[in-house]
């Protein structure tokens, strides 16, 4: 077979378990015309004759995570070895891809492995770039696994193994040689060409506020801009936040700032300590908008602890459900956001449309509050450093008129932004 391609696809498993397993998807990958880079993440000192011979060994992977193979072998009875392992397999496995795909080295990535092999597996590909063909075949791709953990933020492909890992049979051949069939395809994908011209926008939406969120993006979309919109459901906030921090988003129209609400009151969207921070300390320019930092998103009614069961709700739907946040939670969601929002090494601007800031929050809905919409807005004006300017206007979020003002107030802020970059040019 002729080679297809200078680049290999790694493969990742614990050759100690899943040796046929591994060749056998070397195999397929390299009918193909691609070579393969095999990286053993096994911690056992079981060698199998049916595995192929790794190009990165345990022993290698385990130095770059911090640790000694050899030692955790011969601790193996300690509580501790298992989760050391684990880590120390992830952490160098990880370090290793990274290596060589930015040597340009590899193309692609698949993975075989159970919950252990899964956790390392995907802990590795997380660290490749967006666009890297990324395959896991885990026994563990279930419905009733939460995916998040392992897929983080990256576009990380899943496939459920049916049955478990452990020795070649008709199915597993048929699932393996569909998985190297699948990364090989995303291998040879022609890489999409990029606008480099165009200014990249990362912008945040939620049902509450996606009235505002679509005008917005058409109307940045007509002005020039490329817009990456974000569901501001943890994960959305977690990904805008590291794509500015990696270069790709050029400034964020932050509509949707729920994730905060979720954050400190427990709520299921929550977007970490990250959020409204991670890309101001880059120095990326944000446009702030308290967009459904009324609602904190919950499980089913029967669920919602005891403290928020006083508090008004709406039945988002069987399993989600909203509840408004009250004046005194409000002022620390903007003591905290304040905090965040002053630590921007780039420039911020806050928009507050005071007519509300969620769906249900109008007059004559469930979610009315002006008490502590004004308890949110009296604090954060309080807090914010006098360098970052704050915008009130009486409109709801969702009414045009104030899709209107925030684009060209989001302009306004580019444009001082291009310029106090243009003034430190040497």
């Amino acid at each position: 077979m002729t080679r297809k391609h200078d680049k290999a696809i790694a493969i990742i498993a614990t050759l100690d378990t899943k040796g046929p397993e591994a060749a056998f998807v070397k195999s397929c990958i390299e009918n193909t015309g691609y070579t393969t880079m095999v990286l053993d993440t096994g911690i056992l000192d079981r060698k199998d004759p049916a595995a192929p011979h790794p190009d990165f060994s345990g022993d290698e992977i385990a130095r770059e995570g911090g640790e000694d193979r050899g030692e955790l072998v011969s601790r193996s009875d300690a509580k501790d070895t298992r989760s050391r392992g684990i880590r120390a397999m992830s952490k160098g496995s990880a370090r290793i891809l990274k290596r060589v795909y930015n040597e340009g080295r590899i193309r692609g990535v698949l993975g075989l492995g159970g919950a252990q092999g899964t956790e390392i597996c995907t802990f590795a590909m997380r660290a490749l770039p967006l666009g890297v063909p990324k395959m896991m075949v885990s026994t563990v791709a279930s419905g009733q696994t939460p995916f998040g953990i392992y897929t983080g933020t990256r576009d990380l492909t899943i496939m459920h193994s049916v049955v478990d890992i452990l020795g070649l049979n008709s199915l597993t051949k048929r699932v393996l040689a569909n998985a190297a069939g699948a990364v090989v395809g995303m291998a040879d994908v022609k890489p999409v060409k990029e606008d480099t011209q165009k200014p990249k926008v990362g912008i945040t939406l939620y049902g509450q506020t996606t009235p505002a969120g679509l005008p917005i993006k058409t109307l940045l979309e007509e002005k020039g801009y490329e817009v990456f919109a974000f569901h501001s459901n943890g994960t959305g906030g977690k990904a805008m936040e590291e794509l500015a921090v990696e270069g790709v988003l050029d400034a964020l129209f932050d509509l949707t700032t729920h994730e905060l609400t979720d954050e400190i009151f427990g709520g299921i969207h929550a977007g970490g300590p990250e959020r409204l921070l991670a890309g101001g300390l880059k120095g990326v320019p944000r446009l702030v908008v308290p967009g459904a930092i009324d609602v904190i998103t919950l499980r089913e009614p029967e669920t919602i602890p005891q403290v928020y069961r006083s508090q008004p709700s709406v039945p988002h739907n069987p399993h989600i459900t909203l509840v408004r946040v009250n004046a005194q939670q409000m002022i620390r969601l903007a003591t905290v956001m304040a905090e965040r929002l002053n630590q921007s090494r780039g420039l911020v601007t806050v928009v507050i449309p005071k007519g509300g800031f969620s769906f249900y929050n109008r007059d004559g809905l469930h979610f009315r509050d002006l008490k502590a919409d004004q308890a949110f807005v009296d604090t954060l004006r309080a807090n914010l450093k006098p360098g970052i300017p704050m915008y009130e206007f009486d409109n709801h979020i969702n009414d045009p008129p104030f899709v209107s003002e925030i684009v060209s107030i989001f302009e306004v802020l580019l444009k001082r932004a291009k310029t106090e970059k243009d003034n430190v040019k040497p």
